[in-house]
């Protein structure tokens, strides 16, 4: 006898509430840049900061796919939200969520502690979803390809120091900030583009804010997932 479909709202619930999390941390540890010298107020150094705030944002970029798979994964094994809304399937469902997943990998020996979803490829996840349903909410996210793989290259070079990373930043930090002779200050890091503020991509509104692109990106994260799982 086939098990209760499996519930979805609480993957958001989860999502939403990490990423709350996460721009607490970054605007509370603002409020403590302080320490440059001895005449100045006591405090971080701004670099700690910035660092601080490269970590709340690695953690949002993981909570992020961590939603996208458990979402997606649910809905191919029927999952409805609290509202009763679910993707309209194409075909029949998985059975169970290690189903899905096998389904989803086509890989019928898939093994979630050695195996993996490409969710941090946005295209991979549009394409999964088109291929499965006829009509779903992940379509936004395609649109929206460009931001997140700058926000993984913004990740990327926060936990890894190679010289791909460090050119995959550097692009990144370009396309925001269209700087003169595509020249970046010396040292420029990902702390120093989280909390400097949007000059393009993310909207007019946002510009005229002048909100970071950490609060940007925490923006458009909601709005996708509350696509994703209305």
């Amino acid at each position: 006898m086939a098990g209760r479909p499996p519930k979805v709202d609480h993957v958001k619930a989860t999502f939403l509430s990490e990423l709350k999390a996460a721009e607490d941390l970054a605007a509370k540890i603002q409020q403590f840049v302080g320490g440059i010298n001895s005449a100045g107020p006591p405090g971080l150094h701004p670099k700690y900061v910035r660092q601080v705030v490269e970590l709340a944002f690695m953690g949002v970029v993981a909570s992020w796919e961590e939603f996208l798979e458990r979402a997606l994964v649910r809905y191919v094994a029927g999952a409805k939200t609290v509202h009763n809304y679910a993707p309209t399937p194409k075909f029949g469902l998985a059975t169970s969520l290690a189903h899905s997943y096998q389904v989803l990998s086509g890989n019928p020996n898939f093994d979630r502690s050695k195996d993996y979803l490409k969710v941090s490829d946005p295209k991979w996840v549009t394409n999964s979803a088109d291929f499965y349903f006829s009509a779903h909410g992940f379509g936004d996210i395609v649109k929206n390809s460009n931001l997140l793989k700058h926000a993984s290259a913004i990740r990327n070079r926060v936990a890894h120091a190679s010289q791909k990373c460090r050119t995959d930043f550097r692009a990144t930090a370009i396309y925001f900030l269209n700087p003169s002779n595509n020249k970046l200050s010396r040292g420029y890091g990902p702390g120093d583009l989280l909390l400097s503020p949007v000059l393009r991509h993310f909207g007019q509104p946002a510009v005229q804010a002048r909100k970071s692109h950490f609060t940007a990106y925490s923006d458009l994260y909601k709005s996708l997932a509350n696509k994703v799982v209305p």
